[in-house]
């Protein structure tokens, strides 16, 4: 759990945080944030999900799926809907 001091000096701070026995302490890197509207193939990213999705009524549907799992290869498959996925890559 962050104490008052850590969750201000991390406020401004946009590194990645690891609890590491039970300390928050910076592990590097930044996050590279994309948002596709594209339906198929979307790119290779470390992870992706469903970031906003329009109308979904009956039969309508909005997925996000990384094939073959662990290849890092993401597509967006959706039915009489429109949806945005939102996708992270550490650098």
């Amino acid at each position: 759990m962050l104490t008052s001091k850590e969750e201000k000096n991390n406020a401004n701070n946009h590194s990645l945080q690891a609890c590491q026995s039970g300390t928050w302490r910076t592990i590097g890197g930044k996050l590279k944030v994309t948002q596709l509207s594209t339906t198929g193939y979307l790119g290779q990213f470390d992870f992706c999900a469903i970031a906003r999705m329009g109308n979904a009524e009956d039969a309508h549907y909005c997925q996000v799926v990384e094939s073959p799992a662990g290849s890092r290869k993401w597509y967006k498959y959706e039915h009489k809907t429109g949806c945005i996925a939102s996708c992270v890559t550490l650098n």
